[in-house]
């Protein structure tokens, strides 16, 4: 999770009496307004749980802040969100997520109520369930597997997301949702803004899509034995070939064509498995400046590495592919560079102008910075953080789908001070840490931390396992 505080504002309690409030944003977006005394208790309930698995909170102060004071809170608070959202037994618990989507039902001012929600597959086919408006996103995913017969030890392998379908066909994937909301009102909140990530006036509806959110392609062996998560795959692969996401030449689309038409699922995956970008997540077009300034560049993410297509000013045409164990650490970081729509007007709710830069390990003795700017930054970074996440556990020896694809937790609360116990999905008590800018690789060319949206990095566990074994020449 990316969280940050980038504002204050001053608002109007019950009793007409002003307070201020500090804005969260979590993974760009705003999540929620809170005043001190809310982070307070927030505070005081993780720290009931997890005991000195929480670091400490920034102190009260005894007399009316001035403005230097505000901001040196406003940047401590931020601080210790980064920090409690560092270690996975604290941020995946459900008293934290509990905590957040609490925050977010107040903030969004919604009554908990019984209401139906639709769900949807790359197909267009609908899923109707029934949720109550503050249900969290595990819950609501799980309600829909159960509709689809998705066994439990595959439904992890799965995520819903926000995906907003234009009218001229296009499609965009704008948010993964996790369990600190509720989708009912993310996609209530995010539906009433019309220019979300710089979209056109012709934008289409938001909707709440369940697609295929592991990245090892060994899950897929498990997958496709399964009668309803073969069809799942099916429908999601289908859709994503005739969108030209996943890339075939006309022969094999005329092959697929013709299973397709037989009902040959499992002989069509079998097929489409090997084609390119099978298993990539596709990006809207963003800006680069590799290998020159200001190149635009169409990005996938997929099989352990970031593939850029890139259109150089000087009109030369690229391919380009980055291995996820060659790049040592990344960020996300406000940039002063315009998006690809300058004219779009910015939403309140939106981190404008983001940009995701990466270390990345292009020869033996040489890491270079490579910044890529798009408004999808932060779910990249999302993405980076699953693919690594996998990777350790997969590395580790881990076979088991359900514990490859997520850090499950459980908390002895007989000892309140002791840790929680970490099951063998996490294999210790972090999959990939994340440190201050000024913790870690301080030897390295590091870019200015001056715009900095969130004053960390995160840090890849795989490519300090490649370093510290010697075997930079395998990657």
């Amino acid at each position: 999770m990316h969280f940050s505080i980038p504002e204050t504002d001053i608002q109007v309690d019950e009793k007409g009496l002003n307070f201020r409030s500090y804005s969260v944003h979590i993974n760009g977006i705003l999540h929620c307004r809170l005043r001190y005394r809310q982070f307070h208790s927030f505070h005081l309930e993780l720290r009931r749980e997890f005991g000195p698995l929480i670091p400490q909170f920034p102190p009260k102060k005894l007399f009316t802040l001035n403005e230097t004071e505000i901001e040196e809170r406003r940047l401590n608070l931020e601080k210790y969100l980064q920090l409690v959202s560092q270690d996975p037994r604290v941020s995946n618990s459900s008293t934290f997520n509990s905590l957040l989507v609490s925050a977010q039902q107040e903030t969004r001012k919604e009554n908990l109520e019984n209401i139906s929600i639709d769900i949807f597959l790359l197909n267009e086919q609908r899923i109707n369930i029934n949720i109550q408006t503050v249900e969290q996103t595990d819950s609501v995913l799980s309600k829909v597997c159960s509709q689809l017969n998705v066994p439990e030890e595959f439904q992890s392998c799965f995520s819903l997301f926000l995906i907003r379908r234009d009218f001229d066909g296009d499609i965009t994937i704008v948010r993964k949702l996790q369990d600190f909301e509720s989708p009912y009102i993310s996609q209530k909140a995010l539906s009433t803004t019309s220019t979300l990530m710089g979209d056109k006036e012709d934008s289409g509806p938001l909707r709440i899509v369940l697609r295929k959110s592991c990245w090892d392609s060994s899950i897929d062996d498990s997958l496709l034995s399964e009668t309803s998560t073969l069809n799942l795959l099916y429908i999601q692969t289908v859709a994503e070939i005739e969108r030209g996401w996943i890339q075939a030449t006309e022969d094999i689309k005329q092959q697929l064509a013709l299973m397709q038409a037989k009902g040959a699922k499992r002989q069509y995956m079998e097929i489409a498995r090997n084609l390119k970008f099978y298993g990539y997540i596709v990006f809207r077009p963003g800006l680069c400046d590799y290998p020159e300034p200001h190149s635009r560049a169409t990005l996938a993410l997929g099989r352990s590495c970031i593939n850029m297509r890139l259109y150089t000013p000087s009109g030369e045409i690229k391919e380009v592919v980055f291995k996820v164990t060659r790049i040592r650490c990344w960020r996300i970081m406000t940039s002063g560079k315009p998006l690809l729509n300058p004219g779009a007007k910015l939403h309140s709710d939106q981190e404008a102008k983001l940009e995701l830069s990466f270390e990345y390990l292009v020869a033996a003795d040489k890491l270079e910075w490579i910044t890529v700017v798009s408004p999808q930054s932060i779910l990249m970074s999302l993405c980076l953080q699953a693919m690594v996440e996998e990777l350790v556990r997969i590395r580790s020896g881990e076979k088991d789908p359900l514990k490859i694809t997520k850090c499950n937790t459980k908390h002895n609360k007989r000892v309140q001070m002791e840790s929680p116990v970490v099951d063998d999905g996490c294999k210790g008590p972090v999959d990939y840490t994340v440190r201050k800018l000024a913790e870690k690789f301080s030897v390295v060319n590091m870019k200015s931390a001056s715009t900095a949206a969130e004053n960390v990095l995160v840090e890849n566990e795989v490519f300090i396992e490649m370093v510290d074994s010697n075997s930079l020449h395998s990657l």
